[in-house]
């Protein structure tokens, strides 16, 4: 692959593509309330491969951006690192009880394996598929903040990255499955530089 802006650019626009397929199969121009669980199912599967495929994209778009220097702020001076900060995680009960974990627990703190049945709320399914394709109207966006954090772990010595292969590549539409498994690859002479660039 000799441009990697250019597959980076075509793989964007395969990936929306194939977010319009499942925007089309669970009717979210319809805004349903609930969806059948098979198609739950299979738009939860989509949505999983795609988050990879996209993920994948923008961390390669991300190596390929040149990024100036981050400007130095002074410090505001108002907080000391002795302080203890409180945050809503410091109040909550880490401890195992079934009287605080709910009503489905049985004696030993378990849940019990209560399988439910008939349609599945479709909020959550609707709200990852709008998140991508926000996500995807601006990757330039959130390709500078990848940069950022990738750059910040390189100079903190972390080991580079790993992408490995997609399985069920064939289930997908036959090109966004070529991106899929040219993807690794891509990532991996991409970071080939990460260990003597720190």
């Amino acid at each position: 692959m000799t441009n990697p802006s250019a597959f980076v650019t075509h793989g964007i626009a395969q990936a929306q593509r194939a977010l319009a397929s499942v925007a089309v199969i669970t009717e979210a121009h319809l805004n349903p309330s609930t969806l059948k669980r098979t198609l739950a199912q299979r738009a939860r599967a989509e949505l999983a491969r795609l988050e990879i495929i996209i993920r994948r994209l923008l961390t390669l778009m991300a190596l390929g951006l040149v990024l100036p220097p981050v400007p130095v702020r002074a410090s505001s001076g108002h907080h000391s690192g002795t302080e203890r900060v409180e945050t809503k995680a410091s109040g909550r009960l880490t401890g195992l009880s079934p009287r605080l974990l709910g009503p489905d627990m049985d004696r030993d703190g378990l849940a019990t394996a209560a399988r439910s049945c008939g349609p599945v709320q479709a909020a959550p399914i609707l709200a990852r598929l709008a998140a991508l394709q926000e996500l995807l109207a601006a990757p330039e966006a959130h390709a500078r903040r990848l940069a950022r954090t990738l750059d910040r772990q390189r100079k903190a010595g972390d080991a580079a990255p790993m992408a490995l292969p997609m399985h069920c590549t064939h289930r997908m539409p036959p090109e966004l499955g070529a991106i899929a498994t040219a993807l690794p690859e891509l990532l991996r002479t991409a970071f080939k530089s990460w260990e003597s660039s720190g």
